[in-house]
């Protein structure tokens, strides 16, 4: 961002906030690539480049917002003014706060992506899915997915000056094998707010990918019924990101789409649960140091042993959702780009760590299922039922894996039923990278995740 734009930018947030009670600016720009390999092809894109800024204010009713990606000094001058002298103002400017000195916060790494040539990535790409390929004969497909994505943002209002960039990257090793009759998958992925580091992934994981691809050729379907089971971080995450991740967004709450807004402060877990949404986890890939309101970084409890404690908000519906936590805003407002609008949206969300080694969590199952790697997940908050696909799911007998596997096995229930059979927490803990909608549009980086679940579970 130009000196001449940042110096319009605060200017013009002056002025609005002389006429409203609330008023600032978001500035934004990302770019990136996007690599696929599959050994017969491979193709590189651009990442959709964006670049614009937002206008915000509050009159006393509403929030109304002016996005715009010309960001010509004169143009974006004129245009914010026009915008502003058609609406209604109240009478009332912002209150006075002291001007901060401005922040920047950027990520240390090791090789910015940026710095990285578009050759250089595609031969690593390359050799990653030539090392792939090559690792059983019954690998008939190695694909190898890469992106990065740096995007900057600056926020400018109430006092503050706040600046950020957040190189995101992500690397994806898919594997399919087939025994001529039947092809099942396995996957490996990182992802993170890191540098061009992240893509390194060694042959032992590879391997082991592999194995699991293999090994997915005799899995069979699991009978219906409820279980002793146990599920690893990924799973776990995604059963915390549909239970109580979309269903404590507190926008939904006034317009009686969330259940959990009649259980605050109630009981919704076993007395051992705990659960955060936290966007200052280091290199996770849903971490910022500010979100696109201008709140710095913090941790929010979801749960406390057990209780639904605090939802998770942005700063209209902190503003209007009296009665369900008003006032108490968290640093969730987020917008997929400066033409949506903002939403209270998660970052990481997680459950908190216990005492429990996962190796002694399986073993003090007498029969049950180990549940591993999150396919997809759906959630209804209104209603509260929810169901998670775990990729696979190991058979346990008298606290020792059999060999024999499940593909893929679901877990369906009521959000508090399930949550209330949690027996035991794992000391581990893990994040994997995601993109989430709000529904189906509105798409921002999160991780989910945690450690290892003990609980009985409705699996099919």
């Amino acid at each position: 961002m130009s000196d001449a734009l940042y110096h319009l930018a605060r200017g013009l947030v002056a002025e609005l906030e002389m006429r409203f009670p609330y008023a600032a600016a978001l500035f934004c720009s990302a770019s990136g690539v996007r690599i696929g390999d599959t050994g017969h092809e491979q193709n590189a894109s651009e990442e959709p480049p964006a670049r614009g800024a937002v206008f915000t204010v509050y009159d006393g009713a509403s929030f109304l917002e002016y996005s715009s990606s010309d960001l010509t000094p004169d143009r974006l001058a004129r245009d914010v003014r026009v915008w502003a002298d058609g609406l209604r103002s109240p009478g009332r400017s912002a209150a006075r706060e002291a001007v901060r000195a401005p922040e920047t916060f950027a990520v240390s790494v090791r090789r910015d992506p940026a710095t990285v040539s578009l050759a250089d990535k595609l031969a690593h790409v390359r050799e990653i899915q030539r090392r792939a390929a090559a690792l059983d004969q019954r690998i008939v497909q190695a694909r190898v997915n890469y992106s990065d994505r740096a995007t900057e943002t600056v926020y400018i209002g109430r006092g503050r000056q706040l600046e950020q960039r957040l190189p995101r990257t992500i690397l994806q090793v898919l594997l399919v094998a087939s025994d001529g009759s039947e092809a099942r998958y396995n996957a490996a992925q990182r992802g993170g707010v890191a540098g061009f580091e992240l893509a390194e992934i060694g042959d032992e994981e590879l391997q082991a990918t592999a194995e699991i691809a293999v090994r997915l050729l005799e899995a069979g379907h699991i009978e219906p019924g409820e279980y002793d089971t146990i599920t690893d971080a990924d799973v776990s995450g995604v059963i915390a990101h549909e239970s109580f991740g979309h269903g404590v967004e507190l926008d939904l709450f006034p317009k009686g789409r969330a259940r959990a807004a009649q259980y605050l402060n109630r009981p919704v877990a076993a007395p051992n649960v705990q659960m955060f949404d936290d966007p200052t986890v280091s290199g996770a890939y849903g971490s910022y140091f500010f979100d696109d309101e201008g709140a710095r970084a913090r941790s929010t409890q979801i749960l406390r042993d057990g209780v639904f404690v605090r939802p998770i908000s942005d700063l209209a519906s902190a503003t209007f959702a009296y009665g369900f936590g008003q006032g108490e805003r968290t640093p969730n407002g987020r917008r997929q780009d400066v033409t949506r609008k903002a939403y209270a949206r998660m970052s990481n969300t997680f459950f908190g760590r216990g005492d429990v080694d996962p190796a002694a969590m399986i073993a003090n199952v007498e029969h049950g299922v180990y549940l591993r790697q999150a396919e997809s997940g759906v959630e209804d908050p209104m209603g509260w039922g929810i169901q998670v696909t775990a990729h696979y799911g190991e058979e346990i007998v008298n606290g020792r894996l059999t060999g024999k596997l499940y593909a893929p096995v679901g877990i369906t229930g009521y959000v508090p039923d399930l949550l209330m059979s949690v027996s035991a927490i794992g000391s581990d803990f893990e994040l994997s990278p995601a993109t989430c909608g709000k529904g189906y549009k509105e798409l921002v980086p999160v991780s989910t995740g945690g450690p290892h679940l003990r609980m009985r579970a409705r699996l099919g």
